[in-house]
Parts: structure tokens; sequence; C-alpha cells
């Protein structure tokens, strides 16, 4: 049974995405101080609060000495995200993003065997580099395997653009053979999570849709803006037969709906373009939680359908079917869909270019 902490957890992504896994765990501590963000942990994962371990800042107080099989953490992003002040992470500079030296203080006292840190794609670039290739440096001079990679959650049955960056390190002692996964369109879109008889808002703002075709397709699909805005983000009309923007802690796009009304999507739907189930979400209304922090916890969250991939692949654990459920595709199915290979019906061929693209049979998962 593996032996889990999570810090900055929000409401519990990972031990979420373990859970569907069917990977058997035990909660050592999670780490928050949002106390809607913890009524809402707690009612999902059906935790005590009395494993919060509070402010990540003040960890060295707590005496913590138990041995960890996989620490994750996605500090804060809004000091490295485009849609911040770019104040950046830097060591004692007391901004938010610079919990990332805290929670490399933590890797250092716990040593724990897998440890996984989330982040906005933006702290590979530009000024906040530096930043990171300290912090990727300093992780290899604990003693871990470093690799990372950015993930986009769209292609892991999400209807949604959201890249992160998924760092992996693993103690060496103890360090396995695995590869980023790789995902693919599952034909998701935002039509099949927005829920029927969802009225609009009482004040729905002016707007002017174009003339362009709704077409179901793999993209954020731009069908109007709204009228009297002067600021770029967030001021977009877009169509439910496309993927939404990456969600954030606030309203954000406005979606047209069949009836040609438009609305942004709700608190529920929110945690469903997340990876998150109903349940999850009625578990958390039953804790008491407002909407409107709900919404924010959403944005806050990392992805879970990309973390059971991520666990997946280095756990040893299939999570295909588990992550794509009814939109699961085979090797065969996908081999169909590259246009090159449309319209091929001798079978031989078909298994050869299969086996040469998969390198593994259609029976794999």
């Amino acid at each position: 049974m593996l032996r889990v902490a999570t810090v900055c957890s929000g409401i519990g992504a990972p031990e979420t995405a373990l859970r569907k896994l069917d990977i058997p765990y035990e909660l050592v501590f999670f780490s928050e101080i949002d106390k809607w963000a913890i009524k809402s942990y707690c009612a999902i994962n059906k935790e005590d609060a009395a494993k919060n371990i509070g402010d990540l800042k003040n960890f060295c107080h707590k005496n913590l000495t138990d041995e960890i099989d996989l620490l994750v953490g996605g500090t804060p992003c809004q000091d490295f995200s485009l849609a911040g002040k770019g104040a950046g992470g830097e060591l004692g500079s007391n901004t938010r993003s610079s919990l990332m030296w805290t929670y490399l203080e933590m890797i250092a006292v716990l040593k724990p065997r897998v440890v996984i840190w989330e982040n906005v794609p933006a702290v590979i670039f530009g000024k906040h580099y530096r930043n990171y290739k300290n912090f990727f440096f300093k992780l290899q001079s604990l003693g871990y395997k470093v690799d990372a990679k950015i993930l986009n959650a769209k292609y892991f049955n999400l209807p949604q653009n959201r890249e992160r960056l998924l760092l992996v390190a693993q103690r060496k002692d103890c360090a396995v053979s695995f590869s980023f996964p790789t995902g693919y369109d599952s034909g998701i879109r935002l039509k099949d999570i927005m829920l029927d008889g969802v009225p609009p808002p009482a004040r729905t703002p002016p707007f002017r849709l174009f003339k362009i075709s709704h077409s179901n397709e793999h993209r954020i699909i731009q069908c109007g803006v709204l009228l009297g805005r002067n600021f770029k983000q967030g001021n977009s009309v877009i169509s439910a037969e496309g993927i939404s923007e990456c969600l954030t802690t606030k309203t954000g796009n406005w979606i047209l709906c069949r009836d040609g009304k438009i609305r942004p999507l709700n608190a529920h739907e929110r945690f469903l373009a997340m990876g998150f189930s109903h349940k999850d979400f009625i578990a958390c209304k039953n804790a008491g939680v407002p909407s409107s922090e709900l919404i924010k916890q959403a944005g806050n969250s990392i992805a879970v359908t990309v973390l059971m991939a991520l666990f997946g692949e280095i756990y040893g654990v299939p999570w295909k079917c588990k992550v794509y459920g009814k939109n699961h595709k085979t090797q065969r199915q996908l081999l169909h869909e590259l246009p090159l290979f449309r319209g091929i019906t001798n079978d031989n061929n078909k298994s050869d270019l299969q086996h040469g693209l998969s390198g593994r049979h259609e029976s794999d998962d």
C-alpha cells in the first residue's frame, strides 16, 4: 500500500486519481490553508481534517518522520502564470510561487520515493526558467532522477485546453523506468459535460455572434464576443461543440448553448471538466461549500485524468480504459483516424501498420 502525502492539496486530485485507478494508499498527511478547500477535500476523500498539517511553511515544526512513497504538490502558479503579474518565484522573494522552495525543503527532509510537482508551462520560459532549472538541479543533487513534460488535459478525456508541466522525481535507489503518457482526442466536447436545465445567469452581458460553422472540433471554437468589454481575456463566446479554454478560479468564458443563449459553466460542470465525478461535487455541496468557492477550487485543481495517466505509467497500472471510459479507443481505431491510412482495406496491411506504429498488439491497453 502506497504511503501518500500531498501539499497545496486543494480538493485532493492526486488522492482521487489513485482511487479511480484502484491503487490502495494510506494518506499520511495533506497540507491546505483554505477553509473551504479543506471542507471539500475531506468530503471528497473521506479523510479527517486532523491529517491536515496546515501551512506548508510550518512543516518543519510538525515532526514529520513517516516514510513517504509518493509526495505530490502543485505549488502556487500565479506568479509564473501569463495571467498573473509575473512576480516570479525567486528564493526568498516571499511570493506565492516561491513556495516551491519550501516544497524542496520538505523533499530534502522526508526523502519520498517519488515526488511529483505540477505547475504552469510558463515556469520554463523567459525569466522564470532560472528558477525551474535550479529546482530541477537541486532535486538531482538530493539523489533524484528527474524527468518532466508538458501534458494537456484535452488529450485525457476532458473538454478543456489545459497545459501543465508535470515533473517526476524518483529517488535513485528505487527509480523505475517509465514513459510519460500519450493521450488522444477521445471525442469529448463541452456539450458532453454541460447539464440540462441550467438557466442563464440573471444578468447576461450583450454579445454578438459570428457567422461560423459550429462543427464538432477538438479545439476552442470562438463563435462570438461580449460587447462593452475593454479587456481581451474572458470576453469571447465559445461553442459547446468544441472545448473550453483553461479553467481559472473565475467564471471565464461564456458558452453558446443549443437554445441560442449564452452562459458560463457552473460549479458542477467545472468539477466534471477537471475529471471529478458527480458524486464528488455533491459531497462538497452537502458539506456546505458555496458555489463560488467550488468554482475557485476547480480552477485551482490538477486535472484528475492527467494524474491517473501519469500514476498508471509510474506504477504499471492499466489506465486508459479508466481514463477514457466509454470513449476509449483501441490502437486499431486510432490508426484508422490517421488521414494517411484511411481507405486501407487489406487486413494484413492494417495489422502490420498498426503493429509498426504502436509496437504492441491491438489487444493491449
